[in-house]
């Protein structure tokens, strides 16, 4: 029997190409396609197919969003996720929470169906070369993180949660109730115990640690 396949993808365009080129292998067969990842959940838990192929970018939710639900529900399909440029933090993620394969948009349609059949037969598909890399830089990163952090306070922490979302100086002093001097002194006590001396590089270091 063929393994079943649902495929999500927020362009059109991309869904019908993929959905006809992977249909053309009777190896595979498509049940299900979805533009959003909410969609494509609710495509998964009805029919519960072989294998997920997801946008990791995609509206309502994303693929790394579905990837976790799947995980948490314990449902029986294997995901591989698609993406055009990925985070090293997303890519460290999907692959810590169960993506059985990675594959970059542009790649070949055989190298696509090969990460489908290994995929399919229990195996992985995480190539060395793009994934390798981008797990040691994150894994770098995260660690370097929970050393540093242990010297915040916790106004420190909601303040660079605040630097996270965007905001200025001047309005993390009005969420802080703050004034301007103040939250100005904080930001700098942050940039020393963090060892970075501005807010690119604090977002480099913390995004997604809070």
């Amino acid at each position: 029997m063929p393994a079943t396949v649902v495929i999500a993808d927020d362009h059109p365009v991309v869904l019908a190409g993929l959905a006809g080129l992977i249909s053309a292998d009777p190896e595979f067969s498509v049940v299900a396609r979805a533009e959003n990842g909410g969609a494509a959940l609710s495509a998964i838990r009805e029919i519960q197919p072989d294998l997920a192929i997801l946008d990791l970018n995609m509206p309502v939710m994303t693929g790394r969003e579905v990837l976790d639900t799947i995980v948490r529900e314990a449902l029986p399909t294997r995901v591989v996720l698609l993406t055009a440029a990925a985070s090293d933090a997303d890519l460290y993620d999907t692959i810590s929470n169960g993506a059985a394969g990675v594959v970059v948009k542009d790649t070949g349609i055989e190298t696509l169906l090969t990460c489908l059949r290994t995929v399919a037969a229990g195996g992985q598909w995480l190539p060395e070369a793009t994934v390798g890399p981008a797990m040691n830089r994150e894994a770098a990163r995260r660690e370097e993180w929970r050393e540093l952090s242990r010297e915040l306070t916790a106004r420190e922490l909601e303040i660079i949660r605040l630097v996270i979302d965007g905001a200025t100086t001047k309005e993390i002093s009005f969420r802080m109730n703050i004034t301007l001097g103040t939250a100005k002194v904080h930001l700098n006590n942050i940039f020393r115990k963090t060892k970075v001396s501005s807010r690119q590089e604090l977002l480099r270091l913390a995004s997604g640690q809070l």
